[in-house]
């Protein structure tokens, strides 16, 4: 990867101070930038930092006239910083165009133009491949399934059948989507399985971390809406509902059924209820368990999940517990506690 500071700036739409002609051959943080390197100075707290750095070149609030070599002035350092990096993740995740000799792709698939299929993947008859998508090894794609263009499929990850997924997704490693959903139903004491005859659609612009579940729809249809950030070893049941630019961090829970609304930040290791109604732009925080719907708006934590504020004066009430209790003993007949 070899770039000019020019070329660089043009990406960024910042203004250019200093020598445009700079190659630019990596990106690093300001501590472990070297010679080649772009860096960013997110804000006037770092300038003394970015003083001592070995970057060639910086992005930058304001010119810093102390610093020797070039720089890109923005409004906005970080998110100029961001679309850099876009660009040198691009080159890093290029893969060769066509499909792999080892590729088993069937003749009823229809494959777009400029796609790569990585090696022993699998495509199912009437799948899709939508232009310029990128699948690689390993990958399985069921029958009937639609992979949108310019969506990015890393390794090991299956897709089972009539399967939707949109535009520019990117679904990374160990993922499977399509999964039967967990139904049963108890019939003289044995469970009976329900066939889950659903689908999921996954909308434009999600990204879906590595070993996350989601799982077909029982009737109907699982949705994922544009925009959607789902973390890591996340569950998505059957049913579920997610809405445009909600996020989902890591070991995060979804029960079947339940309907979460736009905007919602759902922090690691959250479970929600199924059939529970998750109002647009709530806030869970880490750790909780949500038994009942929300309103819009809620910013919640605990378990069970409560306004935070609430729960925040419970916390601070349960670590006065114990002094309590002893001034308690003190001052009144109280019986004392039996050690166990």
């Amino acid at each position: 990867m070899d770039y000019t500071l020019r070329e660089i700036c043009t990406i960024t739409g910042g203004t250019l101070v200093g020598d445009g002609s700079t190659r630019i051959t990596g990106v690093a943080s300001l501590e472990g930038a070297r010679p080649g390197d772009i860096t960013f100075v997110k804000g006037e707290e770092f300038v003394e930092k970015a003083l001592k750095t070995r970057a060639s070149a910086l992005v930058v609030h304001r010119e810093i006239k102390e610093f020797k070599g070039p720089q890109i002035v923005v409004k906005d350092p970080f998110l100029a910083f961001v679309k850099i990096l876009e660009v040198f993740s691009q080159e890093k995740t290029k893969r060769p165009r066509g499909i792999h000799p080892t590729a088993l792709v069937a003749k009823t698939a229809t494959i777009g133009r400029e796609v790569s299929i990585g090696a022993y993947s699998v495509i199912e008859g009437g799948a899709v491949i939508g232009d310029r998508a990128t699948l690689y090894p390993m990958v399985y794609i069921g029958h009937n399934t639609k992979i949108g263009e310019d969506t990015l499929i890393y390794p090991r990850v299956s897709i089972r059948e009539e399967v939707s997924i949109g535009k520019r997704a990117i679904i990374h490693s160990g993922t499977t989507i399509g999964g039967d959903g967990f139904g049963y139903l108890q019939v003289e004491g044995r469970h009976v399985k329900i066939p889950q005859v659903g689908t999921i659609e996954i909308g434009d612009d999600v990204e879906i971390g590595c070993n996350v579940t989601i799982a077909r729809a029982t009737l109907d249809k699982t949705v994922i809406a544009r925009g959607v950030k789902i973390d890591n070893h996340s569950h998505v049941a059957h049913n579920v509902m997610i809405g445009e630019d909600t996020m989902l961090i890591a070991y995060a829970k979804i029960a079947g059924g339940a309907v979460i609304g736009k905007n919602v930040m759902i922090a690691e290791d959250v479970g929600i209820t199924d059939h529970a109604t998750i109002g647009d732009g709530c806030v869970i925080g880490g750790g909780s368990n949500v038994y009942k719907s929300l309103p819009p708006g809620s910013v919640v934590w605990g378990s069970p999940a409560k306004p935070i504020m609430e729960e925040k004066r419970l916390q601070v009430l349960f670590r006065k517990l114990p002094n309590m209790w002893e001034a308690l003993k003190r001052f009144g007949n109280l019986p004392k506690q039996k050690a166990e």
